[in-house]
């Protein structure tokens, strides 16, 4: 089960400033303290008083659609911090309507494509090689031997033994995105979010292999804990390249927004 969405109460009384760390938000008390909020777990900001924000701090609320509120300390409010996202239709409204129509089901597809184009296009460049495909599944051969080389293990146990972790890991994002309880469900068979940003998230640890980030078996705890740990250690860049993703599909599938 993933955890809800929660306001964010930020008052000049406690807080001294917000800053951002990777996925977080960073607020520095008045005693030197440092507290971390995870951006996805966010559902609004309420700021009392005056207290000093980081430009990369707010601009990443908004690419996160989280709506930020500032009131001065007798409560009067002076004004909101809203991001285009904050105002739209929902992203699960959005993709449940692109499976209603034909254009909507091929703005999906496109999506879906042009991220593998990306990753592939990353592959390559990372390797200084020229890889033969558009799509994942065109160059999977030669990636696999590639990474293959960089393992602790077979390359079919390495993907098996991070399918969990990532499963738990696209849940929360898209729960941070406003997506209910069924983000697991497909909406129709070519139409499955969860599932095609799992896969994307799969790519991305194959990059990272071959970006020479490579798995460390630690023997006593087994290889399932060593690779669990490997994820974990790399989650915010899964967590930046999901973000990117859906806020590309955003974009793609606003053509169908009903105002």
């Amino acid at each position: 089960m993933t955890e809800a969405r929660q306001a964010l109460y930020l008052d000049s009384l406690q807080a001294d400033s917000v800053s951002l760390e990777t996925v977080a938000l960073r607020v520095r008390t008045h005693e030197q303290l440092m507290l971390f909020y995870p951006l996805r777990r966010i559902a609004r900001i309420v700021v009392t008083g005056k207290v000093e924000w980081q430009t990369a701090a707010l601009v990443a609320c908004l690419d996160y659609g989280i709506p930020l509120a500032f009131r001065e300390r007798n409560g009067r409010l002076i004004g909101h911090c809203l991001s285009e996202r904050s105002n739209q239709t929902p992203l699960e409204a959005l993709v449940t309507a692109c499976a209603d129509h034909p254009e909507g089901d091929a703005l999906y597809q496109q999506w879906r494509s042009q991220e593998e184009y990306q990753w592939v296009q990353r592959a390559g460049r990372t390797r200084h090689y020229h890889l033969q495909g558009r799509l994942a599944y065109q160059v999977m051969g030669q990636v696999e031997r590639w990474v293959q080389v960089q393992l602790p293990c077979r390359f079919a146990q390495f993907t098996a033994q991070l399918q969990a972790p990532i499963a738990s890991h696209v849940s929360e994002v898209l729960a941070a995105y406003g997506f209910s309880d069924n983000i697991h469900l497909p909406t129709t068979r070519r139409v499955h979010l969860a599932r095609d940003l799992g896969q994307l998230l799969s790519l991305e640890v194959y990059w990272l292999v071959l970006r020479g980030e490579r798995p460390i078996l630690h023997a006593q705890r087994g290889l399932r804990y060593s690779l669990i740990a490997f994820y974990e250690e790399h989650q915010a860049h899964f967590e930046e390249r999901a973000r990117i993703a859906l806020n590309r599909l955003w974009r793609q599938l606003k053509t169908l927004e009903v105002d």
